[in-house]
């Protein structure tokens, strides 16, 4: 959130984002978008997305491309880092959409296509950026009478938007994944595991982790499953919950990677051998 003064007048606007996003099921932010996640290829460079207005008033788009992709903070959480400093994997500069600018109507959708104009010299591998579509309320500003006639109005014009990635692929790709350090600790009720997951290759792994906590009998505790995104190093902190009564002393975890999605059109993925690994839980005591 952000409060501006425009006029004399204070502006509030908002802005919330998401990573993905479909037409039916992910309207978040007030944006209808699908397909969630584009691959142009050299073979193949042009493709397209279709945005939808839903609400109830007219709605002014735009369309714009950044540099970015999903990465982890030092807590763990899952964020997308967008910038637009130079870095030899983007391909924001040179993925063009069209319209880039539009208004719809309430209910009604637009197609944006996309045209990939990479550089004569680029390197085989994969390239990344992220679409954002914003949406601005055609509506009027929201006016906040107060009883003092002599003080500003509060004028409310709220902006959405939605993230989503788009890739761009030139000859040979593959991807890959090393688990490195893994710290697993068990509380009471959870047990969290905080894991260094490395790209192999030169295209992101997307995929899932797969979750599994036994106890020191070898018996079955809990299970989870968590998308991945890695396109770099990463560090995610993945909590799992337990039973309340399940033992803390001598559990493990079993730490599966496939890109086995499920979310994503097989044929849009790059495949990998899965890779697994188990690690022991160390217990720690509650204050």
């Amino acid at each position: 959130m952000r409060l501006r003064l425009v006029g004399g007048r204070a502006a509030k606007t908002g802005v919330a984002w998401c990573a993905l996003g479909r037409l039916a099921g992910a309207q978040v932010a007030g944006i209808g978008v699908d397909p969630h996640m584009v691959v142009l290829t050299q073979a193949r460079p042009a493709g397209e997305i279709t945005v939808l207005n839903p609400h109830a008033t007219r709605a002014e788009f735009s369309v714009d491309l950044r540099f970015g992709y999903a990465t982890t903070d030092s807590a763990g959480r899952l964020r997308v880092e967008l910038n637009d400093e130079p870095d030899n994997a983007s391909a924001a500069g040179w993925i063009i959409p069209y319209p880039s600018r539009f208004v719809l109507k309430p209910g009604a959708t637009r197609t944006v296509r996309l045209l990939a104009r990479p550089p004569a010299t680029l390197a085989d591998g994969e390239y990344w950026a992220r679409i954002t579509v914003h949406a601005r309320d055609g509506a009027p500003p929201v006016s906040i009478d107060t009883t003092d006639t002599t003080a500003p109005r509060l004028h409310i014009a709220m902006e959405t938007a939605t993230v989503l990635p788009i890739f761009f692929r030139k000859g040979m790709v593959f991807t890959g994944v090393a688990i490195g350090s893994v710290e697993a600790v068990a509380r009471r009720g959870v047990i969290d595991v905080r894991a260094t997951l490395t790209r192999n290759g030169n295209g992101a792994f997307i995929g899932v982790a797969h979750l599994i906590v036994h106890d020191s009998t070898g018996h079955l505790v809990a299970t989870a499953d968590r998308q991945i995104a890695v396109y770099r190093t990463m560090r995610p902190r993945w909590t799992i919950p337990i039973p309340p009564e399940a033992s803390l002393d001598g559990n493990s975890v079993a730490v599966s990677l496939s890109t086995d999605r499920h979310d994503v059109p097989r044929n849009v993925l790059l495949q990998a051998s899965p890779v697994a690994a188990v690690f022991a839980a160390r217990r720690e005591e509650a204050p």
